[in-house]
This record gives C-alpha cells, structure tokens and sequence, in this order.
C-alpha cells in the first residue's frame, strides 16, 4: 500500500509539473507575434510582409490605428490574421475590432463603413477606408457561367500598406499623362498602383489646353503611336528646361518621330528607327521577346534583384549619344545583352541597346529628369496579369517616384489566389510546446527518481 502510495504521489508531482509548464507556456505563446504562432503555409505567401512595407512600418513616427468593421463571426480569418502582422512590426501600429452588431454607435462615430478596414491616424487627421471586398478580390463572371463567384487575388498588403503611407504623409503629387497621339491607356492594375502611392492622375491635350499646367510634377506619355506636333515639342522642351520631369514609354513605329527624336537628342539619347531584338535572352524562341539585362545602382532598379526578370515585346531601341550636351548625365538600367540586335526592313545591326534610361540635366535652378522607355508593353496588363512573377510594373513604378525626393513606391500588386492555400495556425506554439514539455518531462521523471532514492 505505501508503495502504491509512493508512486501515486510521483505520478501527481509530475502531472503538477507538466499541467505547469503548459499553463507557463500559453501564457509566454499568447503574447508571441502573430507570425511565430502562425506559419504562412499559403503558396502565394498572402500573410508574409514584404520588404516595402517593412521599411515603411519600422520608419513610422505616427501613431496609426487599424479598425476591422464588421460583425467578428462573419470577417474573413484571413484578414484579422493578416491584420496582425502589421501590429507585430511597430508599437505605432494597433488593429481594432469593431463589433458593427454590437456596436453599431461607434462605427457612426468613426464615420466607418460595415465590412471595410479603416485606417486612422490622429496626428494628421486622415482616414482611409478599404472594403473588404477589395482585399479578397472575386472573379464575378464566374458566377454567371458556374453559378459561384471565385476568389481570384489577396490584395491585403498592397491596399493597406498604401492606405498607411496615405494616412501617415501630407505629400501629395500631381501626374499629368497626354492624349492626342494613340497613346495606349493604363489598367486597372498601374491606375491602382499609382494610387497606393499617392499620386493624382489627370489627362492632358497639350494641343487643345496649349499649355503644360503649373501643378504638373510629371509629364508621361504611355505609348504615343503618332510624333508630337511642333507646339507640343516646344511645350515640353520648355518645361524641361525649367526643371520639369518627364516619363516617356516610346515603344517602336514604323513611322519616324522627328519631334520625340528631338525631345530626347537634347538629353543624350538617340531614339533608333527599328526593332530591338535579343539572340541570347529571349522567351520562347522569340528574339522580339526580350529578357533584358537590369543595371544596378539606378533608383529606377531599387529594391530589384537583377537576376528577376523583366519581359520586354516588340520593343524599340536607343542609344546613348557620343558627345552628350553640357551638363547632362544619362544613366542606362535595362539594356539588351552584347547579343541584341536593332531591326529594320532592310538590315540587322547587332550591338547592345538601350531599352530604359534616366538622363538628368544640371539647371542653374536645379536638374531636369526624362526617363525613357523602349517597350510600349511594359505596363500592359494582360502580359503583367499573365506573368505575375514580372519586375514590369516594379520598374514602372520606381521610375515614376524617382521623379519625387518625399514619395516611395509603396505599390504592391496584389497575390493570387488561384492556387490553394493553408494555414497551419499554433504551428509555433506547438513547436514550443514540444520543446518545452519533453524537459519539463524529464525533469519530472529526474524528481521522482532522486525523491525515491531519498526514500529508500
């Protein structure tokens, strides 16, 4: 019976010891950061935090507030565990609920909206509301044809990450894109983008408004398939030489453009007439289907690996002049490789070309900036939908903000979600636990040895 006695008291000093170390243990776990008790299993990485948004939550000076409107029963899991990645970066970061059954009181007082995001800084007064519908974006034709709508991307990150950097800065620039000579129109997907960083759009005719406005602070053109006219070239020669930046994405003709051939030849780059063409890095045995060779140390490459890839169709070609013009500087940051080609009817000349460059002129009242690209293609939204893996629209976006000294590209395109995912939620904590039980364990049994040797 004593012994009975013995090994029964053993057997509840090691079950205290362990029930102890679990109750410890979830203590310690539930205040771990969300992406340690919760591993991103999903194949797109819906929940993973970029490097932008890294930087851009680390740097933060201002106090934001993240509320979830909506009833808790029915807000995507998805969104709330997302949610809390951004409050695990930075002490200025808190995620609020806001119970809209419960509670319908205080989403009239934060002037909210049920099934959205509100993004809320005190300091600068500013709000933004995302619904929820555009995190988790659905295909609706699909209902039409399969009698239910499907989930086609997770746009969390981009649409938050943007509405932080809205909320947090009073900066706000003004792009001015022309009209009047076929340029192609941006998609959904660069009009999105330019949005989350901030910027307003607006269209110009430059021959029928007859001027470049005053709040310009970008001048792009988007694939022009006709030359520009005589009093356009002049408008915007002027505003260049007044410190005026311009984006111009040229793409190929077949006709020739003496006036954009002009605009450019004042700022050391010759605009060639013909196709670029690559023998060494192209898609699909397709020479007219380039991967370029991406230059390091441009701001226009920033934050891309020049081993990913861009794609570039039917594109034009440039080169750089011999004898540039006084006090201009030109930078090349995608070029075709020592293989590349210039196309035309009647000849091929090999040699690398130019396919994007910025070139910056000293100004005795500071610098002009045109950046130029080759490919009418590169904002195209049905090859940068098609290949998501792209460095395109990263590209684009960098060559627009590097115009502006107080804006970051913080546009990021949304993740597919075409392909399943999973959540393995508590992988950590079991992990931990693991770890922490097989001692806690061993202790035990090492207590109930030494206090039975201590009997005997």
């Amino acid at each position: 019976m004593t012994r009975k006695l013995k090994k029964g008291g053993y057997t509840a000093i090691l079950s205290v010891i362990v029930i102890a170390a679990v109750i410890i243990l979830n203590l310690i776990v539930g205040r771990l950061p969300e992406k340690v008790r919760q591993f991103d299993m999903s194949s797109s990485q819906i929940y993973t935090l970029g490097g932008t948004t890294s930087d851009l939550i680390k740097a933060l000076d201002k106090d934001v507030t993240i509320y979830v409107v909506g009833d808790p029963a029915s807000v995507d899991k998805r969104i709330t565990s997302f949610l809390k990645r951004y409050e695990d970066l930075s002490s200025h970061v808190k995620v609020e609920t806001v119970d809209s059954v419960l509670h319908p009181e205080q989403v009239k007082k934060l002037n909210a909206t049920d099934g959205t995001i509100l993004v809320s800084c005190e300091s600068t007064n500013k709000t933004q509301s995302i619904p929820f519908t555009d995190i988790i974006k659905m295909d609706e034709s699909s209902y039409y044809y399969y009698g239910q709508a499907k989930e086609t991307a997770f746009d969390g990150e981009g649409q938050v990450t943007g509405a932080i950097s809205h909320v947090t800065s009073n900066v706000s620039k003004t792009i001015y894109v022309t009209e009047g000579h076929g340029e192609a129109a941006f998609g959904a997907t660069v009009t999105d983008m330019l949005g989350k960083s901030n910027l307003t759009v607006n269209s110009i005719n430059l021959l029928k408004d007859g001027k470049i406005p005053e709040d310009c602070e970008l001048l792009l053109m988007n694939a022009p398939a006709s030359d520009l006219a005589n009093d356009e070239k002049t408008m915007i020669s002027d505003y260049l030489d007044k410190g005026g930046h311009v984006l111009i994405i040229a793409g190929y003709s077949e006709k020739e453009r003496p006036n954009l051939t002009s605009v450019m030849s004042a700022y050391g780059l010759n605009l060639e007439n013909g196709m670029a063409a690559d023998t060494k890095n192209f898609y699909q045995n397709n020479p007219y289907y380039i991967f370029p060779t991406i230059e390091s140390g441009s701001e226009v490459t920033n934050g891309v690996d020049i081993k990913s890839a861009a794609l570039v169709l039917q594109s034009g070609a440039f080169t750089q002049a011999e004898n540039l013009p006084e006090g201009v500087n030109v930078t090349p940051f995608m070029q075709t490789s020592d293989a590349g080609m210039l196309v035309t009817p009647d000849s091929q000349k090999k040699g690398t070309y130019i396919l994007g460059a910025v070139s910056e002129k000293k100004l005795d009242t500071g610098s002009a900036r045109l950046t130029v690209f080759s490919t009418p293609s590169l904002i195209d939204e049905s090859l940068n939908t098609s290949f998501t893996n792209l460095s395109n629209l990263t590209l684009f976006m960098n060559a627009v903000t590097s115009n502006f000294k107080d804006v970051a590209n913080v546009s990021i395109p949304s993740k597919s979600l075409d392909v399943t995912y999973n959540t393995v939620t508590h992988g950590g904590m079991w992990g931990i636990l693991f770890i922490l039980i097989i001692p806690a364990a061993s202790l035990g049994c090492g207590l109930m040895i030494w206090l039975k040797r201590r009997r005997l």
